[in-house]
């Protein structure tokens, strides 16, 4: 089990990181929200911890950033927030569990546990045409052929998929893919070359498309 942990506290983290590696936890460090962003562009994980008040972006941020990418890695809140308010906006924003410090590790151990066994069992998919997006296994399948994606190639998917048939602005992909960094036209343009040479091949119904000066769009053309 691969787990972000997102905490500017230095101290705690390498005291909670190490009792979670002793419970078969890996962890990947952020020391603050632009960190965790960057890491989440570059992996997949079974379940996120996030601090609510990390410097550069919040807890709160990233969650928001998370959710609105179409990426359904369950969140655990870890705060020293316990006001009703606070905990409110933060199963708003898409979190699945809230815990206030001083907190037990072995109350975070299971209940991290508890999120990644969910997360395998719900069955959430998206589908178009003979393309099937299976968001809980990470799998993308079209015409029956695994599609093999890397991180910035799913995350960019999932994201014209949370808006098909809708068109996703140039801005927008950029800001998903690649928060905080300086992002040069090559970049782009390489990224949504694989991605239509992955899904769409000579075979298939063409089912990205590029609208000159807009957008993005994943969908059937009538």
């Amino acid at each position: 089990m691969l787990v972000l942990f997102a905490e500017d506290e230095a101290d705690l983290a390498e005291l909670t990181i190490d009792y979670l590696e002793t419970e078969n936890i890996e962890c990947d460090y952020a020391s603050d929200g632009a960190m965790a962003m960057s890491l989440l562009t570059q992996n997949l994980y079974d379940v996120i911890v996030l601090d609510v008040t990390m410097p550069r972006l919040d807890g709160f941020a990233v969650c928001k950033r998370l959710k609105d990418s179409g990426n359904d890695t369950p969140v655990i809140f870890l705060t020293a927030r316990d006001g009703i308010d606070d905990k409110l906006q933060g199963f708003e924003l898409g979190a699945d569990d809230y815990l206030t410090k001083p907190f037990e590790v072995d109350e975070l151990v299971a209940r991290i546990k508890v999120l990644a066994k969910r997360q395998v069992k719900t069955a959430k998919c998206f589908e178009l045409d003979s393309l099937v997006i299976d968001y809980p296994r990470r799998q993308v399948v079209r015409a029956d052929r695994e599609v093999p994606l890397s991180v910035s190639q799913w995350q960019l998917l999932t994201l014209l998929a949370r808006h098909s048939p809708n068109l996703v602005s140039k801005q927008d992909i950029e800001n998903e893919i690649w928060p905080e960094q300086d992002v040069n036209k090559d970049m782009y343009k390489t990224l949504i070359f694989r991605l239509r040479n992955l899904v769409d091949t000579a075979s298939d119904k063409p089912l990205i498309h590029t609208v000159r000066g807009a957008g993005i769009a994943l969908k059937v053309l009538d």
